[in-house]
């Protein structure tokens, strides 16, 4: 696939003996609600790596028929030293969905500061605030493609990029009425996943999964549910499709898509 300017800046060649301890591997992608509804972005690399993180480039999309918005933009050390991540424009809505690209460009190889990649690790290189409440994902589609908004990632100067993971399928709630969202984790899964939510108010919670026709297929009850709440959702015995997880909690209801592959 052939990049513009944009997604690959440029690298000075006094790096590249800098480069010399360095593992290119593929860099997978995730994003996951923290505690506060916020989005983190994570990346996880196959091999060990401690150069040059050149450049980066994802996209969130969201329902363009929420009031729902990205806000600022945070990052800690180290990622914010040899990865700093902005926006790449602004929110721009298309077929009912709504789109911010991201893009960051590095300039220090991390064992100049000095840090590291471990093989397998996950690294939160940025966390995005949020206003409102929706459901994000992580995207490669059709708007990207002709953006030049899709994934990619490059190690030194080259292409690394991995694959997109975790729900990026459904997408992750997030926002203010979720109390720091909830995850569904895999998602999509031929056996079994995860829900989690983090409540900072003590609650009564409601859980039921519905297949394509409505009826429910599963239910589940937590009383005065406080915290960092994990439930296990069995899938194994139902059939492959999608099906919708309502969660009732203090008066409103959280959705999301549960696909069983």
């Amino acid at each position: 696939m052939n990049r513009p300017f944009l997604h690959k800046p440029f690298v000075l060649l006094a790096l590249a003996g800098s480069l010399a301890t360095a593992q290119a591997a593929n860099v997978d992608i995730t994003m996951v609600p923290n505690s506060n509804g916020q989005l983190d972005i994570k990346l996880r690399p196959s091999a060990n790596f401690d150069g040059l993180v050149s450049s980066l480039v994802f996209t969130v999309r969201w329902d363009a028929g929420t009031e729902a918005h990205l806000g600022a933009i945070q990052q800690a050390d180290p990622a914010i030293t040899y990865l700093p991540v902005s926006r790449s424009g602004g929110e721009q809505d298309a077929g009912g969905e709504r789109y911010q690209i991201f893009v960051g460009f590095g300039m220090t190889p991390m064992q100049w500061i000095p840090t590291n990649w471990v093989a397998g690790q996950e690294y939160t290189v940025a966390t995005i605030a949020v206003t409102g409440t929706a459901e994000f994902s992580l995207v490669n589609d059709n708007w990207t493609s002709l953006n030049n908004a899709d994934y990619y990632l490059a190690l030194g100067g080259l292409d690394e990029t991995g694959e997109i993971y975790g729900g990026t399928t459904t997408g992750i709630l997030a926002g203010e009425a979720a109390d720091g969202g909830v995850s569904v984790v895999p998602n999509p899964t031929d056996k079994a996943s995860v829900i989690t939510l983090e409540l900072k108010q003590a609650q009564d919670l409601n859980l039921e999964l519905l297949n394509a026709a409505g009826q429910v297929v599963w239910k589940e009850s937590k009383a005065a549910a406080f915290g960092t709440v994990r439930i296990p959702l069995d899938l194994s015995t139902l059939d492959k499709g999608v099906y919708l997880l309502r969660i009732h909690r203090k008066g409103d209801t959280i959705t999301q898509r549960v696909v069983k592959r």
